[in-house]
C-alpha cells in the first residue's frame, strides 16, 4: 500500500540520484547542498512509508473493532424496543435513574389456558410455540410504533406515547389498531399450530387503557429497566384478565379517544383494587365505517377565514351544518346557496 501511494516520490528520488551520478549533471558547488537535500527527502519519504504501514495496520484493527461493535450492537438491540434503542444510542435518553409522568396508552395481553399447555407439551415444543407467537406479535407492535416493555411468560406489556409521542388520540388509535391486527394474526397461528398437531385451543385476551403513567429508567445505579408503572398499568392488566377469549376490552378513557375511528360496544363496569370508582368497559368490534371510507379532513387559512374541519370528529351533524350555514350568511355571498 505504501509503495503504491509514494510512486511519484520514489521516481523523484531516482531522478535525483541519477543527476548526482552524472558528472555533468550538477555544478560542483551545488553538489553538497543538493546531496544534503536529497538525503533529507529520502529520510522523510522513509518515515512516511513507516507511517502509512502503521496506518494500514491501525485501519485493519479499526475495521475489526467496528465489526465487533456492529455485532455487539445488533445483539444488544434485541434486548430493547427499537424506539428505546434509538433513543439511547442517539443520546436522547440518558442512561440514569430518571422518570417522568406522561399520558400513555397501555396494552396487556396473554394466552388463555397457557398454564395448562405448559403441562402437556415438552419444553422444546413449548419454547418453539412461544417464540413463534412472541415474534409475530412483536413484529406487529413494532409496525404500529409500540414500545415493547417486557414479556412475562406468554404475557406482553406494550405502551404507546413514549419515547415517541404522536398525540393522545393517535397513540390510542395505533394501540387498538395493533390489537385488532394481533387478533387476526392469531387466527393464522392457530391454524398452523393445529396442522402441527396442537389440538388444544389457544386464545388471546387483550386489555387497553389510556391514562397518566410514570415512565422511565427504574432500578439501581448498576442495573436499569426502562418500564412504565402506575395505576393505569394496573388497570390495563385488570382489563386483560376481565376480557373474554379473543376479545379486546378497553376502558372508557381509551374509548373516548378512539370512538370516531373504532366501533365499540359498552359492557359492564368493573371494580379495580386501588381505584375507588367503578370502571366502565367497552369491547372493540373493529374499525368504523368512517375509517374505511377514509374521509379527509379539511384545513384552510386565509385572511379573515380560518377553517379546520374533520368529519370523523363530528358527533352532531345538524349543529355542524348550522355553523357552516351561519358562516356563509356572514360572508354575504348571494351566489352561494345554504347547505
Amino acid at each position: 500500500m505504501a509503495t503504491n501511494l509514494l510512486e511519484t516520490e520514489e521516481a523523484v528520488i531516482k531522478k535525483a540520484r541519477r543527476l548526482l551520478e552524472n558528472e555533468g549533471g550538477l555544478h560542483s558547488s551545488a553538489h553538497p547542498e543538493f546531496l544534503e537535500l536529497l538525503q533529507a527527502y529520502e529520510k522523510l519519504n522513509k518515515d512516511l512509508k513507516r507511517l502509512i504501514r502503521l496506518s494500514d495496520r491501525n485501519q485493519d484493527r479499526l475495521n475489526k473493532v467496528n465489526l465487533k461493535l456492529e455485532d455487539f450492537s445488533g445483539k444488544l438491540s434485541k434486548y430493547f424496543s427499537p424506539q428505546v434503542y434509538q433513543s439511547i444510542f442517539s443520546g436522547e435518553l440518558d442512561v440514569s435513574v430518571q422518570s417522568a409522568r406522561k399520558p400513555l396508552t397501555i396494552f396487556f395481553s396473554d394466552l388463555q389456558n397457557f398454564t395448562e399447555l405448559t403441562e402437556r407439551l415438552e419444553p422444546e415444543v413449548l419454547n418453539e410455540l412461544l417464540t413463534n407467537y412472541l415474534t409475530e406479535m412483536s413484529g406487529i407492535a413494532i409496525k404500529w410504533g409500540g414500545t415493547i416493555d417486557k414479556f412475562i411468560g406468554d404475557a406482553i406489556l406494550i405502551f404507546f406515547g413514549d419515547p415517541v409521542h404522536n398525540g393522545n388520540r393517535e397513540d390510542a388509535v395505533a394501540c387498538v389498531s395493533m390489537a385488532l391486527e394481533m387478533l387476526e394474526k392469531m387466527k393464522d397461528l392457530k391454524s398452523k399450530w393445529r396442522d402441527r398437531g396442537l389440538t388444544m385451543e389457544l386464545s388471546v385476551r387483550i386489555g387497553i387503557h389510556s391514562g397518566i403513567c410514570t415512565v422511565g429508567n427504574f432500578g439501581s445505579e448498576d442495573r436499569l429497566d426502562y418500564t412504565v408503572i402506575g395505576n393505569s398499568v394496573n388497570l390495563a392488566s385488570r382489563l386483560e384478565s376481565s376480557a373474554k377469549k379473543n376479545t379486546i376490552l378497553i376502558s372508557e378513557d381509551t374509548y373516548l379517544l378512539i370512538k370516531g375511528t373504532v366501533k365499540c360496544e359498552s359492557l359492564e363496569e368493573i371494580s379495580v383494587k386501588g381505584i375507588s370508582y367503578p370502571i366502565q368497559t367497552y369491547i372493540v368490534n373493529g374499525f368504523s365505517k368512517k375509517k374505511s371510507k377514509k374521509i379527509a379532513a379539511l384545513s384552510e387559512k386565509i385572511p379573515g377565514l380560518n377553517l379546520s374541519l374533520d368529519p370523523s370528529e363530528i358527533d352532531n351533524r345538524e349543529v355542524a351544518l348550522k355553523v357552516l350555514n351561519d358562516a356563509i350568511k356572514l360572508i354575504g355571498d348571494k351566489g352561494v346557496k345554504s347547505l
